[in-house]
């Protein structure tokens, strides 16, 4: 069991372990979003990625049979505060990626090797219900039992993009996806449900000057996680999205998809400031969109007051 002094700051760890498919998948499966935080604290981590299969950094591209192989570093940046009284939380995410594609774009093949920076992540996750705003020692005596909170993630165009090529790092354009969920704790196991959309500017700058526009994608999310001992769980989730068909230049492409994700995470604290996780995930039914296998090893350390 971890010591009386490692326990203040063990939850955080807990609530923030990374579970991160390729860093911009529509159908992320991130277990305990909506686990209530300390606050005034801060997070670092760092992650490393691979994937394989049908992956895209851009879901809206129109390529079949694709065959692509791909590693994401990721650092990520977090600090838990208190509004309106309720724990809230605000993440930086920044990703490196390195990848090789394979594929058909209009019964054409093609192939691109690409590295570089890919497009920055904004979220803020705010519990309006069920998580006060409490300190590392407070938390300590507070129990779960129903949490309710929403969340903004915005996508910034500030990624790696070249307009004479089909597949980019970056996606040169803006997305955003708002989302509410609703957390239940039982006994030891915790379970959440999450909705969202996802909702797409324009790239007026694709292939050299065609215009792309993106139908929303609508996401569902559960996952359930088994808390083993304080600092040390494991948790599944599955991922449901629907919607995001594509046009370019006015022509609607057959780009509907229908795509269900499983995935698992095993989070383990270290000490007080360190922990380390886990995580795999895999399609298991797919109508367009990215189909893959990925897994995610990550490290996190956190500071704060006491």
């Amino acid at each position: 069991m971890p010591s009386q002094r490692i326990r203040p700051l063990v939850p955080i760890l807990m609530a923030l372990a990374l579970l991160l498919p390729p860093a911009l998948a529509a159908q992320e499966i991130e277990a305990r979003t909506l686990a209530n935080t300390p606050v005034d604290l801060n997070l670092i981590a760092l992650a490393y990625g691979y994937s394989k299969g049908n992956v895209f950094l851009d879901p809206s591209l129109p390529i079949e049979d694709v065959n692509a192989k791909l590693h994401i570093g990721v650092v990520r940046y977090t600090r838990t505060f208190s509004l309106g009284g309720e724990s809230a939380k605000v993440r930086v995410v920044l990703p490196f990626s390195s990848g090789h594609w394979e594929g058909l774009l209009e019964g054409k093949f093609g192939q691109r090797d690409a590295n570089g920076i890919g497009d920055a992540r904004f979220i803020l996750d705010i519990n309006v219900y069920g998580a006060p705003a409490l300190t590392s020692r407070e938390i300590t005596s507070y129990r779960q039992r129903t949490i309710v909170g929403v969340s903004l993630l915005v996508v910034t165009p500030t990624g790696t993009y070249d307009r004479t090529k089909l597949i980019n790092l970056g996606a040169n354009r803006w997305g955003l996806r708002p989302q509410l969920g609703v957390s239940r704790a039982v006994g030891s196991w915790a379970f959440e449900g999450i909705a969202g959309v996802w909702l797409f500017t324009d790239n007026n700058d694709f292939l050299e000057g065609r215009h792309l526009s993106q139908d929303p994608l609508y996401v569902l999310k559960g996952d359930a996680v088994y808390t083993i001992r304080p600092g040390v769980w494991v948790g599944v989730g599955i991922g449901y999205g629907r919607g995001g068909t594509t046009t370019v230049d006015g022509v609607i492409r057959q780009t509907l998809q229908t795509n269900y994700r499983l995935g698992g995470t095993f989070a383990y604290a270290l000490t007080a400031h360190h922990g380390i996780s886990v995580s795999a995930a895999s399609g298991v039914a797919t109508r367009a969109g990215a189909e893959y296998d990925s897994f995610t090893v990550a490290y996190q350390y956190l500071w704060g007051p006491r």
